[in-house]
């Protein structure tokens, strides 16, 4: 059975800093715990601290392994440190906490949505990340649309495609009001540390989605150049003699469900806007997966006298698969 860690989290350095002492004094006062084992004084394995590498012996502690410590240096100092210690659990807590928060944030991200400016979030990430039920959410926008401060309709929250959403502004009053209003101290503290660490956390996220973006309409644009702004599969172009044709560039495995090839240009070709259209409708809609299988059927039923656009994409089909 493998070893519970999780619980394990204070490296020795950190242990030390909060005991004002030195990595080499906490070494110190660790090994008189383990001279004497008649002794009252004992840190066990698993209990206290884990081992990080055996061979050095560095450990990982426990709260109840910093406790331990902190309460023989207690008693055989002069100055008292137990104050500090807990301070110092405390915060390390509240850390430990944060990231959860954190990582919770990035897990129920996905259906977050720019409109208007404002980045929108659906009703079941903003549940999932409060850690509530869709019940005690509407039971808190009840509460919230009755007090001076109340929710406002394409600020704070919209339906988009017949889904309810939440503006971050609209979140975070969520968050704000269970912070307060829920019983259990657990989950007060979650939501209140919602906010300061949602904003970090979201910045993270929405400028890594600028910056991937970018990479996006760049790859895109190269494509375009690379194609001539031609379509691949009639030929045709936008110039002075065809000036009603519009090409666009055709992500072959759709950047929706295949965001890691969102910004290759191998996964990208031009086509007209109306052979764009016409694929996408021939799929089931622009919101259905789609590969480069579906295109290859695509151009074999609709444009079978094109083989070059088909050679192209078996070899699209051979170095994307691979």
């Amino acid at each position: 059975m493998a070893k519970k860690t999780s619980g394990f989290t204070i490296r020795e350095a950190e242990l030390a800093n909060a005991l004002d002492i030195s990595h080499q004094e906490l070494d110190k006062i660790i090994t008189f715990f383990d001279a004497d084992p008649n002794d009252q004084w004992e840190l066990r394995e698993n209990d206290h601290f884990i081992y990080l590498n055996k061979s050095l012996n560095e450990r990982l502690f426990s709260e109840q392994g910093a406790y331990a410590i902190a309460k023989y240096m207690d008693e055989k100092t002069r100055k008292s440190i137990w104050a500090r210690i807990t301070e110092f659990i405390t915060r390390h807590k509240e850390k430990i906490r944060n990231a959860f928060i954190s990582r919770k944030i990035q897990e129920n991200c996905s259906s977050l949505t720019l409109k208007n400016n404002r980045h929108f979030l659906s009703k079941k990430d903003v549940i999932n990340i409060l850690c509530t039920s869709y019940a005690r959410l509407n039971t808190a926008f009840d509460e919230i649309q009755k007090s001076h401060d109340p929710m406002k309709i394409y600020e704070d929250f919209d339906d988009i495609d017949g889904v309810r959403y939440y503006s971050l502004s609209g979140f975070y009053k969520f968050s704000q009001h269970l912070a307060k209003a829920l019983t259990i101290k657990d989950r007060r503290s979650w939501c209140m540390a919602i906010e300061i660490v949602g904003k970090k956390t979201f910045k993270l996220i929405i400028d890594e989605q600028t910056a991937f973006q970018k990479r996006i309409e760049s790859a895109m644009n190269a494509a375009k150049k690379r194609d001539g702004s031609r379509c691949q599969v009639t030929s045709k172009k936008h110039d002075k003699f065809n000036k009603a044709v519009n090409v666009v560039v055709h992500h072959i495995y759709s950047k929706e469900h295949y965001p890691h090839l969102a910004a290759c240009q191998d996964n990208l070709i031009t086509l007209t806007q109306e052979v764009h259209n016409e694929f996408h409708a021939w799929n089931g809609g622009f919101q259905k997966p789609c590969t480069v299988d579906h295109f290859i059927q695509f151009i074999t039923e609709l444009y079978p006298d094109n083989y070059e656009v088909i050679l192209r994409l078996n070899k699209v089909k051979q170095m994307l698969d691979a």
